[in-house]
């Protein structure tokens, strides 16, 4: 069985490599799980926040 990892890299949902594919996929999650940009936002800009800084 693929990973969604390979699935979306097979299929190049993405053009560019601007942000880490992972990141990409951890937005997609958090979209269908919240159903909100506003909320997938701030969840992915404050877990960058927090990478950065530890």
């Amino acid at each position: 069985m693929k990973s969604v990892r390979e699935i979306v890299k097979e299929l190049k949902v993405f053009e560019r490599n601007k942000v880490p594919l992972e990141v990409k996929i951890l937005g997609i999650a958090t979209y269908v799980q919240t159903s909100s940009t506003r909320r997938t936002a701030k969840i992915l800009s404050s877990g960058f926040a927090q990478r950065r800084a530890g």
